[in-house]
């Protein structure tokens, strides 16, 4: 077992199953230890996420719990020990707990519904909409650093080219296609949005890929706080976690209550919205300054 700053929230998913399922069998943590030769210590440890479980164990746990293949190969899916180590694990030195696990969760996960508020959602934005984005703070990162986040944005958009690439569907509000995308003191603002407006037409085409538009005169949409994010987990075929990302930290919603708010706004968001070839319509025409 490996030791870990962060739980990933499936991993606390999967936590919260295995503590469910010792006591659906009328087991205490001492006894589980005692049937598999642990300490009772080590069976707190993977019921709180404290650490992760290797494969032979959670199988030794699925087999004592007697859970239906079913449910067992769904767990097996949700286990940290299922999810080969990734591209992100070079920049580990680097990346906030935070960020490195939202960057897993989206190489895990098959769907991602989003709402852009200010900006296009990073797997959308080009390389000097993100350059942009960085430099827009009252911090001057130094160019190196810049480059690094650049470069680690556009590795995190490789989920849209997999083999079986992420489904993507966005609704952008439409104050996004006209604000300029230059940062303090930079000059080609106009430049950048004009770019980002191309490619959001072009990524549209793509099978994987849908993009509408929430109007200016659609009214007040259906969540004022802003941007969110939810995934649709490969292990369960389920939305089952929103994220909040801003400059500064990264806030994640895993209640099954409140990702299923967040995702009846995102439905009502859509039918609100301008339908898919509306929208592009729209975004060609402001990228060629009609």
């Amino acid at each position: 077992m490996v030791d870990r700053d962060t739980p990933s929230v499936r991993e606390r998913r999967l936590a919260r199953e295995l503590r469910q399922l010792r006591t659906d069998a009328q087991l205490h943590a001492k006894d589980v230890a005692a049937r598999l030769g642990w300490s009772p210590s080590k069976v707190s440890r993977i019921e709180t996420a404290r650490i992760g479980i290797a494969a032979h164990d959670l199988d030794r746990l699925l087999e004592l719990y007697r859970v239906p293949d079913a449910q067992a190969d769904l767990l097996r899916r949700l286990a940290p020990s299922a999810r080969p180590r990734g591209w992100w694990d070079a920049y580990a030195d680097t990346l906030s707990p935070g960020y490195a696990n939202l960057i897993r969760l989206e190489a895990g996960s098959r769907a991602l519904r989003c709402f852009g508020a200010l900006v296009p959602h990073a797997l959308l934005q080009t390389p000097d909409y993100v350059r942009q984005v960085v430099l827009s703070t009252w911090e001057r990162p130094a160019p190196p650093e810049v480059e690094r986040r650049v470069q680690v944005c556009r590795r995190r958009q490789e989920v849209l080219d997999a083999a079986d690439p992420m489904q993507l569907w966005a609704v952008l509000d439409e104050s996004v296609l006209h604000r300029t995308a230059g940062a303090p003191g930079t000059l080609d603002g106009a430049a950048v949005l004009r770019g980002q407006l191309e490619w959001l037409a072009e990524v549209a085409g793509r099978p994987n890929v849908t993009l509408q538009v929430l109007p200016f005169d659609a009214g007040l949409p259906p969540v004022t706080a802003g941007s969110f994010s939810a995934l649709e987990s490969r292990a369960t075929g389920t939305p089952d976690v929103v994220y909040l990302e801003n400059k500064t930290r990264i806030a994640f919603v895993d209640g099954e209550a409140e990702v299923h708010r967040y995702g009846r706004a995102f439905e009502l968001l859509t039918e609100m919205a301008l339908d898919p070839d509306a929208s592009v319509r729209l975004i060609r025409r402001l990228a060629a300054g009609r």
